[in-house]
């Protein structure tokens, strides 16, 4: 093993070493066309690798689940952990629990990986492909299937084989793998994804007819040209044609009426937007007329159901840099103060702005429980959990005592930390547990929640911190020189 390793890294390096620059068109392609053929056949291998890894108990002691160990090992984000845990599932050979061999799920797609001849996008559509085949579909028809498409893949493109994969269950599933509204709903999903160089996000929704047909009912009424215009072609809450009541209990008269709907429809023809533009504020409207309502209530883990905006004084007197909502949601400066100055329908806003060195709200021992305004100066400084490398932001998080209150733990705002529910019950004195302390004075990270890892993890248990949510820390400091001893 050790031997095959080094050999690998050997021919690695000998091709790194090559002086390309010369090198004529056809020997170029062909180093293109073999680095590709070895990349593919190395992930083919790898998830046998990782599979009997798993198996063998790799990161059973880590306290941590599989994805989450792997995350940190690798140094690669949990869904892209998720998803090749899974993956190694269906293209490795399993055992029962007698010890007979049992082949891989999808084992025609396992062989052309590990051939080099298909690539993970290929692998992605023919699971794809298989998850959402009926439950009606017999095995044998699906190992076939899987078997043909594995064997067309080698010749194509993703594109092409994502084709002709609708046409196949066309023809073997007909009636679809979603044969009532209960299986349709278990599709639906929301997700924001982003942002992008510009600070835009990208929203992408799955929903069933019903959450169309209230989509589509709110783009036809607050999507109308001239509605939800305000005089920057934003969105606001003016309805056009509207008649009621005039303060007496009488009606306007024809000739208001009349006047009113004459400046809407003059409104409309003024409308600048596109139909995509207005039909982005006439949701946006909707949903802060709901949050201006209180139909949520009033608080969310002990925050306000408001929108909360934090950024540092430095930040804000440079007007450089990203402030946060308690959402996770990274945004200039300048729509911080625009935010926090004018938000469409009243909808209250907070806005956190903070020095880390500053920390105060002291409870002691007279509360278990943080207040508001503690959440609060923990979202302004932690921001989300202080797990290393997690990504939960403050909204789904709940307040932990450093020091637990069990063990004599005070309600002050230097002893408080954020920690989501996953990484909190992680913490506890089993030899499996973490646990937590506040990095002291002179250490690099003074004030900051450090997590200690099981011994059987990491014998030192040295503190490590989440960096996910103060990147700048480390962009700003890029030579911090030396670390104290013992930190």
């Amino acid at each position: 093993m050790t031997a095959a390793r080094a050999a690998l890294a050997g021919a690695i390096a000998d091709l790194a070493a090559l002086d390309t620059r010369g090198t004529g068109i056809e020997d170029l392609l062909a180093l293109v066309i073999d680095s590709e053929h070895a990349t593919r056949t190395l992930t083919g291998l790898g998830q046998t690798w990782l599979h009997r890894s798993v198996n063998a108990g790799a990161f059973t002691d880590t306290g941590l689940t599989c994805a989450d160990a792997l995350s940190g090992l690798l140094h690669i984000d949990l869904p892209d952990a998720r998803t090749r845990l899974r993956r190694s599932m269906l293209l490795t050979d399993q055992t029962t629990l007698t010890g007979d061999p049992l082949p891989a799920r999808m084992p025609g797609t396992a062989a052309a990986l590990r051939d080099g001849d298909i690539s993970l996008t290929h692998v992605t559509v023919i699971d794809k492909f298989l998850r959402e085949l009926s439950p009606a579909v017999d095995t044998e028809t699906r190992e076939r299937a899987e078997q043909q498409l594995a064997d067309l893949a080698r010749g194509i493109t993703p594109a092409t084989l994502r084709q002709a994969a609708t046409r196949l269950a066309g023809w073997i599933d007909a009636d679809g793998a979603l044969t009532d509204p209960a299986d349709r709903r278990r599709r639906r999903s929301f997700r924001i994804s982003g942002p992008d160089r510009h600070g835009m996000h990208t929203v992408v929704i799955v929903c069933d007819a019903e959450g169309a047909a209230t989509l589509e009912l709110v783009c036809e009424t607050l999507g109308k040209p001239g509605v939800t215009l305000d005089s920057n072609g934003h969105g606001d809450t003016e309805h056009d044609g509207e008649t009621g009541d005039n303060g007496d209990g009488d009606t306007r008269d024809a000739a208001e009426a009349a006047a009113a709907a004459a400046a809407a429809a003059a409104e409309r023809v003024r409308d600048p937007r596109t139909a995509a533009q207005r039909d982005y504020d006439a949701v946006f409207t909707a949903i802060t007329r709901t949050l201006a309502r209180r139909d949520l209530g009033t608080t969310h883990r002990g925050l306000p159901i408001s929108l909360i905006l934090t950024t540092t004084v430095a930040d804000l007197a440079a007007r450089a840099g990203l402030a946060l909502t308690a959402g996770g949601t990274a945004l200039p400066i300048a729509d911080l103060l625009t935010l926090a100055g004018n938000h469409p329908d009243d909808l209250d806003t907070w806005l956190c702005i903070t020095d880390l060195h500053h920390r105060p709200l002291h409870l002691g021992r007279s509360r278990r429980t943080a207040s508001t305004d503690q959440r609060l100066a923990l979202f302004a400084t932690d921001h989300g959990c202080t797990f290393p490398g997690c990504t939960t932001p403050a909204t789904r998080t709940q307040v932990h005592h450093v020091t637990d209150w069990a063990d004599g733990g005070t309600t002050d705002i230097e002893y408080l930390t954020y920690a989501c529910d996953r990484h909190h019950r992680q913490i506890h004195t089993g030899p499996l547990g973490w646990a937590t302390t506040t990095a002291p004075p002179g250490h690099r990270w003074a004030g900051r929640t450090l997590w200690h890892p099981p011994a059987l993890a990491d014998p030192t248990r040295e503190g490590r911190v989440n960096h996910h949510f103060h990147p700048g820390d480390l962009l700003r400091d890029p030579d911090p020189g030396p670390i104290p001893d013992g930190t």
